[in-house]
């Protein structure tokens, strides 16, 4: 597995875990203890630890919004670290906006049973769920023991899980699209930066 299957596979993992629920089915539940609703939500808050700008734009709004001084104080942080430049891992436009296949990264956590995707059958959609295992849980506390550089992403994580307050993937994906950078984005191209409007936002608010 190369570095960047292995960066992609470790970050969706950690989004998974933080993310999940606890899986009442019995069925499944003794091996898979998590479980994590949605592919449309997993994709939309997967943008939003790959897109540091976007995701600060939302915390500034939030700040906004509830005058939580954390919602500002992690948006600085984000720029003072220069997160839009050194940890932004582009997405390309697609029809419904920001998408990318996770097929390579779910039969890398599939077969070594640490995820489960599982397709739940509807007359009009058949959305995609995934079940995170114990083994999975023990992998993702084991790498962070390891490798502590890994714990930014399990930390953003919950960040985005926090921001995102409860909404799910329809919810999250109309919100970025109300960025117009993002909703503008032809179909093909990656989704463009908004660091630079984002930093005059932020130097804006005292």
């Amino acid at each position: 597995m190369g570095n960047t299957e292995y960066r992609d596979a470790v970050r969706i993992l950690f989004l998974l875990k933080e993310g999940s629920e606890v899986n009442r089915d019995p069925s499944t539940s003794q091996e898979y203890p998590l479980r994590f609703e949605g592919e449309t939500r997993l994709q939309a808050l997967d943008f939003w630890i790959r897109y540091p700008d976007y995701l600060a734009d939302e915390l500034l709004a939030q700040f906004e919004e509830t005058g939580d001084k954390f919602f500002i104080d992690t948006a600085r942080g984000i720029f003072d670290d220069d997160e839009p430049s050194e940890k932004t891992i582009p997405m390309l436009r697609r029809y419904y906006g920001a998408y990318e296949r996770l097929d390579t990264v779910l039969a890398i956590l599939s077969v070594r049973g640490l995820v489960r995707p599982v397709t739940l059958h509807h007359p009009t959609t058949n959305p995609q769920h995934f079940l995170v295992s114990k083994v999975g849980i023990e992998i993702a506390d084991q790498i962070v023991s390891d490798h502590p550089i890994f714990d930014w992403y399990s930390q953003r994580a919950r960040l985005v899980l926090r921001v995102a307050n409860g909404r799910g993937g329809a919810a999250l994906k109309k919100r970025q699209h109300e960025q117009k950078e993002y909703h503008d984005a032809q179909i093909g191209d990656l989704i463009p930066t908004i660091a630079e409007r984002v930093q005059t936002r932020l130097a804006e608010i005292h």
